[in-house]
């Protein structure tokens, strides 16, 4: 049984099936088997790390650079090229999980 909904639903992983096992394996330095379990694992795994110290950091110093950057960063996204190129790695993401049958 899994947790997914789309994979229980439908059958088929999501783009995102895989990833807690790709964090998993990446902080067990298994860095090839992470990337071929889920690439989005080493984003995640990146976010995992940054994020909370910066918040920290951000409510210690009284400080905004975690929200501004947030905002930046979404505005960056929003740009129709560069969305489009995201969209198409999560569809080949997809793809690849579909391929590897998880």
């Amino acid at each position: 049984m899994s947790f997914c909904i789309i994979k229980n639903v439908t059958g088929y992983p999501c783009p995102s099936c895989g990833t807690t096992r790709a964090v998993k394996l990446l902080f067990q330095g298994e860095l090839l088997p992470s990337l071929l379990m889920n690439p989005f694992g080493i984003i995640v795994a990146l976010l995992m790390l940054i994020i909370p110290f910066w918040i920290i950091f951000d409510l210690l110093f009284k400080k905004e650079t975690f929200y501004r950057n947030y905002k930046k960063t979404e505005t960056i996204i929003n740009y129709k090229p560069l969305a489009i190129f995201l969209i198409v790695l999560v569809i080949l993401n997809w793809i690849w999980n579909i391929y590897k049958g998880i």
